[in-house]
């Protein structure tokens, strides 16, 4: 058997070696590259090759780096690779914009290597395209979103899912008097609901995000002074910004003028406008709310329907600004006379009725008396009386509240006309 020469042995291992580096540095996702001392490409592998464009690393060797760069970085490039050659040094870190075969630019990132035999240099490529892309996409994601935040008429806060807040702003800041916003960052997004409603607070949200929805809520929101405020609060649970956790974006506001607003006005849809009482709405709302305790619970109740006498001689005879005086003056003197807990209404011209709780028909007869003896002193150029009918509520004969109207309204008419 002959010998194999000892430099046919080391030309094989060499070639053995150089394919195994092929195969390795083709199978990387980042390019690799050997230039001469001229800075002409003698090897590239293949991600290299796709990202300067070309179907391959044939198209790429034997052509000068500088080909690839982006002409307003040429000088500089060119500078930096003669200072690479003269120093022998690695250089830092480069980032460079290139043009590639079809006209399109990309970013690279160079990490050129030591140096080599004779000024040939090897380093590695990778292409930050894309990562700067996003990078640019994401801060002006950010600025649009503190764009939009800032002017927000509302106070917004961003938070963890586990409710540490993240920021807060402007007028989050003064919804809740903080100065600035290192005040609040990492704080409980729990701490600023009254102590005795965060559980439920809590639990509401939960329920909304597990069910993917929003969450819409009214409560008392607390300052960083310890005043509380009536509040409304929505929250959506976001994709991240950054592209990884999620969060919370939370829009509070006050409404205590607006509840006040809204009291007000169910306060004025309930009240008659001449007499303040009740008017015939009110009187429904808040008897039959009593009825319905009483039904649950037991106790008394007796139902008072009312008519003025002689009203329509009275507006005839003396005018309807007399008329109204009379109303005014009847709906004082019931107020003096019933207690605080009883529910007066006027729910006509001349008619009223009066809910008398825990009360029997003949408890409420004491206060019928006080009444009309009570009108006999107004200071009227006539006499002013009223016919009533009473019924009591019997939990042995259900009866609904217009049931009770109505017997009351009957047993009203027959003291108005006893005659009949």
């Amino acid at each position: 058997m002959n010998d194999v020469p000892a430099n046919s042995t080391e030309k094989l291992t060499s070639t053995q070696g150089s394919l195994e580096f092929k195969f390795f540095a083709d199978s990387l996702n980042d390019g690799i590259y050997e230039t001469n001392p001229d800075g002409v490409f003698v090897y590239v592998n293949r991600a290299l090759a796709t990202i300067l464009g070309s179907e391959s690393p044939d198209e790429i060797i034997g052509r000068s780096f500088m080909d690839f760069i982006e002409p307003s970085y040429r000088e500089t490039m060119l500078q930096r690779y003669k200072t690479y050659q003269k120093s022998g040094k690695p250089s830092s870190l480069i980032t460079v914009q290139i043009i590639r075969k079809d006209g399109s630019t990309g970013l690279l990132e160079i990490k050129p290597g030591t140096l080599g035999h004779h000024g040939f240099s090897m380093g590695v490529v990778r292409d930050i395209t894309e990562i700067r892309r996003t990078q640019q996409q994401l801060q002006e994601t950010m600025s649009l979103y503190q764009s939009i935040v800032e002017l927000s008429p509302d106070a917004i806060v961003l938070s963890t899912l586990e409710g540490a807040i993240l920021d807060f702003n402007e007028k989050a800041l003064k919804l809740f008097k903080y100065q600035h916003k290192e005040a609040v960052q990492g704080l409980w997004i729990g701490s600023f609901v009254e102590p005795s409603e965060q559980e439920k607070m809590e639990a509401t949200l939960i329920d909304a995000i597990q069910k993917g929805e929003r969450l819409y809520s009214e409560v008392t929101l607390v300052r960083s002074d310890g005043s509380t405020f009536h509040g409304e609060v929505s929250a959506k649970l976001l994709g991240s910004i950054d592209g990884e956790n999620p969060l919370l974006l939370i829009l509070a506001r006050d409404i205590t003028k607006q509840k006040a607003t809204e009291e007000q006005l169910r306060a004025l849809s309930m009240t008659d406008p001449l007499t303040a009482l009740f008017n015939r709405r009110g009187v429904t709302i808040a008897a039959e709310q009593e009825l319905r305790h009483v039904k649950r619970s037991g106790g008394g109740l007796t139902l008072m329907f009312m008519d003025l006498n002689g009203m329509k001689s009275i507006n005839d005879t003396y005018g309807h600004d007399m008329g109204d005086s009379v109303l005014v003056t009847v709906a004082r003197v019931m107020i003096d006379t019933f207690r605080d807990s009883d529910i007066i209404g006027r729910i006509g011209g001349d008619e009223f009725v009066v809910v008398a709780l825990n009360t029997t028909i003949d408890t409420v007869q004491a206060m019928i008396l006080r009444l009309k003896e009570n009108l006999k002193k107004c200071d009227f150029p006539f006499e002013v009386s009223l016919a009533c009918g009473t019924v009591e509520y019997d939990p042995d004969n259900d009866l609904s509240l217009a049931q009770l109207l109505k017997q009351a309204d009957k047993a009203m008419y027959k003291d108005k006309h006893p005659s009949l």
